[in-house]
């Protein structure tokens, strides 16, 4: 059977007594059409009181949307979001939006323009978080962990912040969502590096698909003592179309959030499969992001079978961290642990997606395809790379026997597993 994979002129050919099942993502009816859906969320916060009310006598209002990397669909909610703000009587000029990069690379003007949209972009000022920047960041005191809060100083001075995002699967922290729009998204590198390290302690198999983690938490006490007042967050289909919206307290509204979200991202496999390819659309902007398709590959994966991951990564390896991963590669879990408690890794948050794709290798070969990175660097990092999908597959078929079977896994991003007890 040919199947085709998101790519132009990509796919690949299983033979037919060796596919265990093409997988997707669900697609349940919707229950209303975008506007209506986003309409009722603010209408209806959970554990917060309606925005409207909210944020009368707001001096400064901070709206901030995922980055480039996200496929959030921020221009369709912010309409709604500022007509809330109008009843609330704030003045345009008292608000302002800004990009959550996390550890990213600065969006372009375009990007920027693209993701809020035409009229709010010539209409308010919209700023890139400056991670990176110390003169960009203040000090928010510390958690009860002892853990610093460093945010940028445009979030530390809104009376109002509101966090437009996307709940679906993640490895770190279970979901996409919630206070991460601030932690990691508008914090500085030392707080980014000591929450996302709280996960080399887990697995994904503890953490993917769980609400309530040692992580989640983290990133809850902080973004809650960084300032953010209210979430908009949408759930999408595998057309990028919004089926669900919650709206209201950070932790409340999320947790209303990731349980209506797991209809359109739960997959089904009967056992798990010797074989697995997985494309990465839309997470395809680099490794760093790709990854998570990596990450759901290798919780299907049966140990010691075979993994293929097939995406652009046209801006490589990662634009801020390429450097690192092409220094270290992903060596063995202890290994990780010693480079970044030497300080030879001073980026905890390297050290963590590390840690995730040697789950994944300890599992299984992984084979990256990608025109994105030169075959050289790919080996180089120690994870097996092919010219094409199928080449990969026709490797990994004579290397894993004549009983393998092999799943497909399309849209595998964006998936959370389901799969048999034993």
């Amino acid at each position: 059977m040919r199947v085709a994979l998101p790519y132009p002129d990509c796919s690949v050919e299983v033979p037919d007594n060796r596919l265990m099942g093409v997988y997707a993502l669900p697609d349940p009816p919707p229950n209303g059409t975008e506007p209506v859906i986003i309409r009722h969320a603010l209408a209806n916060p959970i554990g917060a009181p309606p925005l409207a009310t909210l944020a009368q006598g707001a001096g400064a209002v901070l709206i901030v949307c995922d980055d480039v990397s996200r496929p959030t669909p921020a221009g369709k909610i912010i309409p709604y979001v500022l007509d809330e703000l109008r009843a609330a009587r704030v003045a345009d000029h008292r608000i302002a939006f800004m990009m959550a990069l996390g550890t990213h690379r600065p969006m372009t003007p375009a990007e920027m323009r693209a993701k809020v949209g035409d009229e709010v972009y010539d209409r308010y000022p919209v700023y890139n978080h400056a991670w990176d920047d110390p003169s960009q960041l203040e000090h928010m005191g510390e958690t009860s962990d002892g853990v610093p809060v460093w945010i940028n100083r445009r979030v530390a001075q809104a009376d109002i912040v509101i966090g437009i995002g996307r709940i679906m699967p993640i490895d770190v922290c279970g979901f996409t969502g919630g206070g991460k729009i601030l932690i990691p998204g508008c914090c500085g590198e030392v707080t980014n590096s000591e929450m996302h390290w709280v996960r080399a302690s887990g697995n994904a198999s503890s953490v993917v698909g769980t609400r309530d983690n040692p992580v989640r938490a983290s990133i809850d006490a902080l973004a809650r003592q960084a300032g953010l007042s209210f979430i908009v967050n949408v759930v999408l289909d595998a057309s990028g179309r919004v089926r669900a919206c919650v709206a209201g307290d950070l932790a409340a509204a999320h947790r209303e959030g990731v349980r209506r979200a797991r209809p359109y991202h739960e997959v089904s496999l009967p056992a798990r499969p010797d074989i697995v390819v997985a494309d990465a659309c839309p997470f395809d902007i680099e490794f760093w992001q790709a990854n998570k398709a990596v990450d759901t590959a290798g919780l299907c994966v049966r140990p010691g079978g075979q993994v293929i991951v097939v995406s652009p990564c046209y801006e490589g390896f990662s634009q801020t961290h390429a450097d690192e991963l092409l220094r270290y590669g992903y060596p063995t879990r202890a290994e990780i642990i010693r480079l970044v408690e030497s300080g030879r890794l001073p980026h905890k948050v390297v050290g963590v997606h590390m840690l995730q794709v040697r789950e994944v290798m300890d599992r299984a070969r992984l084979t990256l395809v990608t025109d994105g990175i030169p075959q050289a660097d790919v080996e180089r990092t120690g994870l097996a790379w092919a010219p094409s999908p199928q080449a990969a597959l026709d490797r990994a078929l004579a290397e894993t026997g004549n009983g393998a079977r092999v799943a497909i896994l399309r849209g595998a991003a964006e998936m959370l597993p389901v799969l048999p007890a034993n």
